[in-house]
């Protein structure tokens, strides 16, 4: 049983999209059996890093958002277990790698947040993989309220498949990994690439929400807005 841990990083911006794209592309080379995706105690994924936003003169962000939706739909298809082990908060972009993954575990402390809404911006380039886990209607939800749900709603909507304490994870994790060891390597991939594809135009939904997202990105209330936040984060 081939077994690779993917280290999430806090904040999503070029070099950590690179390095993560790495790390699967590296898993996939050694035909890992399962995917054991962690962030910190912490912190899972804060999502977008508003430092890399408002330095971005060029303001030009397609390229990384698709290097980004590529690493998430890789999560869906790829002939792998992906496991999200998730402590702390996953909010925003870090959504996505969560509703990307196979198997769920989630601390009682954790939390998930879609803050879009509240900075004028929408969860663009994560769409396909939040309709893994969410309906629209609890999707909209998220993004019109911001507020940040506790692990017992993530579980009852489907976000995570279990709420374990936190001194208990490690021997979940290898109960969940145990559960799943009998099934063949094969149809794992082809299961998944099937049911990413009964989602219509997911693909086509993914380059749809990177756009209107880029774009917003750039309208100049929106940056100085963010830029404002970048700044007291860092106070």
């Amino acid at each position: 049983m081939i077994q690779k841990e993917i280290s999430i990083p806090p904040f999503l911006n070029p070099q950590s999209i690179k390095d993560l794209t790495r790390q699967l592309l590296l898993a996939e080379k050694e035909n890992t059996r399962f995917l054991i995706l962690k962030g910190s105690d912490t912190v899972f994924c804060n999502g977008l890093d508003l430092k890399w936003v408002t330095q971005n003169a060029s303001g030009n962000y397609l390229n990384d958002m698709q290097a980004y939706s590529d690493f998430l739909k890789k999560l869906q298809t790829g002939s792998f277990i992906s496991v999200a082990v998730v402590s702390g908060a996953a909010s925003g972009g870090g959504m996505g790698i969560v509703c990307a993954c196979d198997y769920v575990l989630a601390t009682e402390t954790s939390t998930f947040s879609l803050p879009e809404g509240l900075l004028g911006l929408i969860p663009g380039m994560i769409l396909p993989a939040l309709l893994n886990r969410l309906s629209t209607q609890q999707i909209k939800k998220m993004v019109l309220t911001g507020q940040k749900y506790p692990s017992n709603i993530a579980l009852q909507w489907g976000i995570a498949d279990e709420v374990i304490k936190t001194n208990e994870m490690e021997t979940s994790l290898t109960k969940v990994l145990s559960s799943m060891k009998s099934c063949k390597q094969e149809p794992i991939g082809i299961l998944k690439q099937l049911l990413y594809n009964s989602h219509l135009h997911k693909d086509e939904l993914a380059k749809q929400g990177m756009n209107v997202l880029s774009a917003k990105l750039n309208e100049p209330e929106i940056s100085e807005r963010l830029k404002n936040l970048a700044e007291f984060m860092e106070d």
